[in-house]
């Protein structure tokens, strides 16, 4: 606290207002991690080091006998390649430099290491360089050296095959197993004591004129080009939201009531409806271009314990149920009918659509704004402009090397991965703003390119999405390549947001259709509706653009519009058939800063329509000045939870942020967070047997939080932001009340994680 006093000659003074400032004079801490000390080096390698700030590393410069190795790395991981034949053979010493953003800095401890690159050398012999390659054929090379003790081949910087310890050094690769495309290969020599030396890389072309890994475009069942309509049997109206099964991108629709029909409207000379067969499922009736096709029974026989121990399966998810072959190059449908039958055998008759496969069609069409690969950061082995599938842009990113890295920066509320499912794909890691955030597994037993992966709900604020290579894969994958194609971003506020409020009377969690907001979140996209006049919904939102996304069809009515208390349009929603998911209103050129927009039902309709309905499904922005936004993980060290014993952190789910989540039913029991922003929010679960919890903020109690939800659970759901706070250090408390809705079965608050921005 600083302040100053002004004093005259007759002695008088005055003390100014007090001046509050911080002080920060921590330096940043820095290790080298690779190599270790006393490490003996041959060939190439990398120079590794963690660093971190409690304000923020700017930058780590690597050092080589106190010289400046290659330019200073500015983003995590921080590392960089040495090729060890550049220095002299013998003792060197390595040392890295950290520099935060205001200028601090700290030398790592030295590390000292031995550089011998006499003692072996290898060339790779064949194929050489700029070879064009296709079929099988042997790679080969030629290493001598004292102690040479084997030779392990490399393509894109991971083994090929099992090591050879005998010469002559050769293996055979088929290289119809790889992506058509610019690869890269080298040779390791290694002795006894375990000093490598790398050859020099050799560059060649496979070029595989039948080996292209996607064969198809994968529609999801929420797609726009699908058509659900409703049955005359029992619940008439399809469900989307179901998550209880490994389905295509995470939902599957599902039904059981007769007549009702999915169509799926396409370009393409193949089509498979991808769906599930199970001892419960019925049968359904198969249409191309209106035409029947086929009957198809989705029944499996139930299997004895000891029968699936031997094997048997009497489940099959994400199943292609149906393909149709042959057809002329053109727009088709393909319609998938609920006949409410089943097998005698079946315990049920539910009908499952989870999506669509079609060969020769074109890239999916972008929900939002696309980022083709092009505009990622790549760091780590990747191969640049891969033509093997029909790509969004034209081309992809193809990686195998564990610990590969492609990141986006985007700038909304929602982002989805574009890239490649297949028998011979692997399993990737995703970080969010920071913080490890989900493992995806893009094994498929036929190859088809689509979503791979979404995150929604996110703070409208500036994220970083990072897909990572593990060099892992499923046990039934051939192998673990990894493609990145595109990014599509939107800033959506789906209509049960925190930032729009409902007065009057609507219908809450509406689901009859396929509305917007269907994730592995939310379960099935809901609707708020009304007909009644003088009802409103109102928006706050910051950006300079805004859209209201609803429904035109026979039953809709007329409502008014206004922004920022201005009546600006009266839009009337009749149309002949339904349209969901679409724009109604559209306002641009908006001042940059905060604003409101409110939707007015009138009661009032189209002199052709049938109703008066208004549907509120979600709001799209553009953003205005967005805040870098930071992920803070329940796990994280800045999370404190009092007492120990009051929480329990959960088995891995899919589902989570980060896949684990801590949670409580204990009275009293709390999370704190110890933050530094402007604006925070809590992720945690809406579910039909949690409780209620205290929110308080720098220990002020702020508002009471109700996690209890009627309809289906949402996992990461925003529980509670603040915004609009002094910068500086807060502190975010939640508190387990022990108490329920009346309606809940339990009392569980559930913490998964925090946004901090």
């Amino acid at each position: 606290s600083l302040t100053a006093v002004a004093r005259d000659a007759a002695g008088n003074s005055t003390i100014s207002s007090a001046v509050a400032v911080t002080v920060d004079n921590a330096p940043p801490a820095i290790s080298i991690t690779n190599p270790t000390a006393g490490a003996r080096l041959s060939g190439a390698i990398n120079v590794s080091a963690d660093a971190s700030d409690n304000i923020g590393v700017a930058g780590v410069q690597f050092r080589l006998d106190g010289v400046a190795l290659g330019a200073e790395d500015t983003s995590a991981p921080y590392t960089i390649p040495w090729d060890t034949r550049t220095a002299s053979n013998g003792s060197h010493t390595l040392t890295a430099v950290a520099r935060d953003t205001i200028g601090h800095s700290t030398t790592s401890a030295t590390v000292a290491v031995t550089v011998d690159n006499a003692s072996m050398v290898i060339t790779i012999t064949a194929p050489t360089a700029g070879a064009m390659l296709s079929g099988a054929i042997t790679v080969s090379a030629d290493a001598s050296g004292a102690g040479l003790a084997g030779v392990q081949f490399r393509l894109d910087g991971t083994a090929l095959g099992a090591e050879d310890t005998s010469a002559p050094y050769a293996i055979p690769w088929d290289t119809r197993a790889t992506s058509n495309g610019s690869h890269t290969l080298t040779a390791v020599a290694r002795d006894a004591a375990g000093n490598t030396t790398t050859s020099s890389p050799v560059t060649v072309t496979v070029s595989n004129t039948s080996s292209a890994p996607a064969s198809a475009t994968r529609f999801e069942n929420t797609d726009i080009s699908i058509a659900y309509t409703p049955g005359t049997t029992g619940p008439p109206a399809w469900f989307h939201g179901s998550r209880s099964r490994d389905w295509s991108n995470g939902t599957a629709s599902f039904n059981r009531s007769t007549g009702a029909r999915a169509t799926f409207g396409f370009t393409g000379t193949e089509v498979s409806w991808i769906g599930f067969r199970a001892f419960w499922a019925g049968i359904a009736r198969v249409y191309v271009d209106d035409v029947f096709r086929a009957e198809v029974d989705l029944f499996l026989p139930m299997c004895t314990p000891e029968q699936q121990a031997q094997g048997c399966v009497h489940e099959e998810d994400e199943e292609a149920v149906f393909t149709a072959t042959g057809l002329a190059l053109g727009s088709h449908t393909l319609t998938v009918e609920v006949t409410g039958g089943r097998n005698p055998a079946a315990t049920d008759n539910a009908v499952v659509v989870d999506a669509f496969d079609v060969v020769r069609s074109s890239p999916l069409t972008p929900e939002g704004t696309r980022a083709q690969e092009t505009a990622a950061s790549f760091t780590g082995a990747w191969t640049q402009g891969d033509t093997t599938a029909a790509w969004s842009g034209g081309t992809a990113a193809r990686s195998v090397t564990a610990g590969a890295r492609a990141a986006v920066t985007f700038v909304g509320t929602e982002v989805r991965w574009l890239g490649l499912r297949g028998p011979a794909t692997g399993i990737a890691r995703i970080f969010l703003d920071g913080s490890f955030h989900a493992q995806v597994d893009t094994y498929s037993p036929t190859a088809a390119t689509g979503v791979v992966f979404m995150a929604t709900g996110l703070a409208a604020g500036s994220h970083v999405l990072t897909v990572e290579v593990t060099g892992s894969r499923n046990a039934a994958a051939t192998g673990h390549a990894i493609f990145v194609d595109a990014f599509d971003v939107r800033a959506r506020f789906e209509e049960r947001g925190q930032s729009i409020s409902y007065a009057g009377t609507w219908i809450q969690e509406h689901m009859d259709l396929a509305w917007s907001g269907t994730t592995p979140n939310t379960g099935s996209g809901t609707a708020a509706l009304s007909a009644t006049a003088g009802a409103t919904a109102t928006f706050t939102f910051t950006g300079t653009a805004v859209s209201w996304i609803g429904f035109r069809g026979p039953v809709a009515g007329i409502a008014n519009v206004y922004l920022d208390g201005a009546l600006v349009a009266q839009p009337d929603m009749y149309a002949p058939a339904d349209q969901i998911r679409v724009p109604v209103f559209t306002m641009t050129n908006l001042a940059p800063g905060s604003h409101t927009l409110r939707i007015e039902v009138t009661g009032q309709r189209n002199g052709a329509a049938l109703g008066a309905n208004v549907i509120v499904d979600a709001l799209d922005v553009t953003p205005s000045s967005p805040a870098p936004v930071s992920r803070v993980e329940q796990t994280a060290p800045s999370v404190v939870f009092t007492p120990g014993t009051g929480w329990t952190q959960s088995s891995p789910s899919a589902f989570f942020s980060g896949q684990t989540v801590a949670l409580s039913t204990t009275p009293g029991a709390r999370a704190e967070l110890t933050f530094t922003g402007a604006s925070v929010r809590w992720i945690g679960q809406m579910r039909r047997d949690s409780g209620i919890a205290r929110v308080y903020l720098d220990g002020t109690f702020i508002v009471q939080v109700d996690s209890f939800t009627l309809i289906q659970d949402e996992f990461q759901a925003a529980m509670f932001t603040a915004t609009g706070l002094t910068p500086g250090q807060h502190v975010l408390t939640i508190e387990v009340t022990g108490e329920k809705h009346p309606s809940s079965s339990g009392a569980m608050v559930i913490v998964d994680a925090f946004e901090v921005y």
